[in-house]
């Protein structure tokens, strides 16, 4: 398995949707980013999955009973996101030059980095895998396709095959919407390959290097995920954000894309009055019918009952 045969984001593909640091790490020991992460539930999720990764994986505890976190929750509210933040955030502490090549550049803070630990200069990668990436037609090529997955991220493309002073490969393995992967064993649609397909899954977990790899899951169906792999992780809720996050997200939403205030108000008033806003993605959905309008000359029902 190689690099383009996955789902990968390295720092430069997260410095794209996250943007440079822009200024020092804060007490919780999280920098902050141009196009950061809102409110103070996500800030403290970001610091507590970003301490207990940074801990294991600068003082090798390659075999923690911690192998990852379980993000679960509405759909909608930022579990992906957060993975994803998570992943720029161990790529700033564990080397990524080119984050903090970019903050030098732009004049922004430039965070500051562990010389004298061995591992400064790691290849920090995050990996997604969904339903499509691991399903199979055959029986058995599933599970051969699961062992691939974590067998890249132990050994990279290469599969250890790397000169002395190559970069350590350390990944973070997001497995999406889980409950489509791993169904519980004992849910009326389990089938007998979800059994094999778990036990794979379950090997594989206890055996991972948490020196080197974290793995994040995340569901919006925590009744369909199997109780061993909840026993597995550390799970983190993700409930409605309050309306003071829906507000920032809109904000920021329009100011991408150069949206007025005039044009966004309708998407505020919703906001304020709770009208079917329960979600970033309800946000970002309002946000974009409202840049629809204002292109075309529509009002805003229009935009909304033509999408």
């Amino acid at each position: 398995m190689r690099d383009s045969d996955v789902n990968l984001y390295r720092a430069a593909r997260l410095l794209e949707e996250f943007g440079p640091v822009v200024a020092e790490p804060g007490p919780d020991g999280t920098a902050t980013t141009a196009y950061d992460i809102i409110g103070d539930t996500y800030r403290q999720v970001l610091a507590e999955t970003t301490a207990i990764v940074g801990h294991q994986w600068r003082n090798e505890i390659s075999h923690s009973a911690l192998k990852g976190f379980l993000f679960h929750g509405g759909v909608g509210i930022g579990k992906t996101t957060m993975a994803r933040r998570l992943a720029y955030e161990l790529c700033r502490m564990f080397g990524a030059e080119s984050i903090a090549e970019h903050a030098h550049h732009d004049g922004h803070a430039h965070p500051p980095r562990n010389h004298d630990h061995p591992s400064v200069g790691d290849d920090v990668v995050l990996v997604i895998i969904d339903g499509a990436d691991i399903a199979r037609g055959r029986y058995g090529d599933s599970e051969e396709q699961l062992r691939k997955l974590f067998q890249f991220a132990r050994e990279g493309e290469f599969h250890g095959h790397r000169h002395e002073d190559d970069p350590v490969r350390r990944t973070v393995l997001l497995f999406d919407d889980v409950e489509s992967l791993f169904l519980e064993r004992g849910s009326g649609g389990a089938k007998e390959w979800h059994f094999s397909q778990n036990s794979v899954f379950f090997h594989a977990i206890d055996e991972l290097d948490t020196a080197r790899t974290a793995v994040v899951l995340t569901t919006n169906r925590m009744d369909l995920v199997d109780t061993a792999i909840i026993d597995r992780f550390l799970p983190y809720e993700f409930g409605t954000p309050p309306a003071h996050v829906l507000v920032q997200v809109a904000r920021h939403r329009a100011g991408l894309q150069k949206l007025g205030e005039h044009h966004l108000g309708p998407v505020l008033a919703a906001i304020a009055e709770g009208d079917g806003v329960r979600s970033i993605r309800d946000v970002e959905r309002m946000v974009t019918r409202a840049y629809v309008a204002s292109i075309v000359g529509r009002s805003f029902e229009d935009a909304a009952a033509r999408s």
